[in-house]
């Protein structure tokens, strides 16, 4: 890794499959989908099993909007931008337009109850970045579920205390990898040369070559997702588990 055995000032983390993920088998989603159901089953709107599929189409098609945002970069697309997208399917469909507003409350309740999981090891990584002094910060893509959420989602988990500053995607108004939310980062975390700054984060397009363009080091964790070899650079190092990132940052 370049800058090898100089201890970093500042360390950033990506929010998704490296600090939190889901539950497998497309866990918010589903919860989505089942809360949406049930305020139109209750309005006397349709069976689940009539329900279900126009709402299963809009939801996958607003996230099909968000890809393809997230992928020009500066487009941002929100939670209550797809919400309201999968509303607009419906009312194509049924008489429903009453219920949009009880709608948008299901699809926005589902984030904020969601019981997210820590990424093995992530604690005691933070842990101990923290209590060498190293500045931490985060630096996400946000999808359907916004900063104000993933943050409480962080505070109920512990970790919120060990950040010093955060940028998220639907704050900064741009994503990974522009330079500008990696700037905004660093900023706010001291105004460090990116030279002593790592970034952590999985994905290779976003995180890594984000980083990198920018002069930061980049480590990738593959322990919740292993990004494909044509997304783009690997990394400075890549790490299987956090118990590899203290010596991988030359601080074992």
């Amino acid at each position: 890794m370049s800058g090898e055995g100089a201890a970093p000032a500042a360390v950033t983390f990506d929010y998704w499959n490296t600090l939190c993920c889901e539950p497998p088998g497309g866990y918010l989603r589903g919860r989505r989908l089942e809360a949406m159901s049930q305020v139109l089953v209750d309005a006397g709107v349709g069976s689940a099993g009539v329900v279900l599929p126009v709402l299963t189409s809009g939801y996958d098609a607003a996230w099909r909007g968000w890809n393809d945002a997230w992928r020009a970069n500066n487009r941002q697309l929100s939670g209550i931008d797809a919400a309201h997208l999968i509303c607009d399917a419906v009312e194509r469909t049924f008489a429903a337009a009453s219920v949009r507003d009880r709608l948008l409350d299901a699809f926005a309740g589902q984030g904020e109850g969601a019981d997210l999981m820590l990424v093995d090891g992530v604690a005691d990584a933070l842990a101990a970045l923290s209590e060498r002094g190293i500045r931490l910060g985060i630096i996400c893509d946000v999808g359907f579920t916004p900063s104000p959420v993933l943050l409480r989602h962080l505070e109920r988990n512990a970790l919120l205390k060990y950040f010093d500053h955060w940028s998220f995607s639907d704050e900064v108004g741009v994503y990974k990898p522009d330079p500008r939310i990696f700037e905004h980062a660093l900023a706010g975390l001291g105004g460090f040369d990116p030279t002593r700054c790592v970034h952590v984060g999985d994905r290779r397009r976003t995180d890594v070559a984000g980083a990198q363009a920018l002069g930061m080091r980049a480590v990738r964790i593959t322990s919740v997702f292993e990004d494909e070899p044509d997304q783009g650079p690997s990394g400075d190092v890549v790490i299987s588990s956090y118990e590899e990132l203290l010596p991988a940052l030359g601080l074992a």
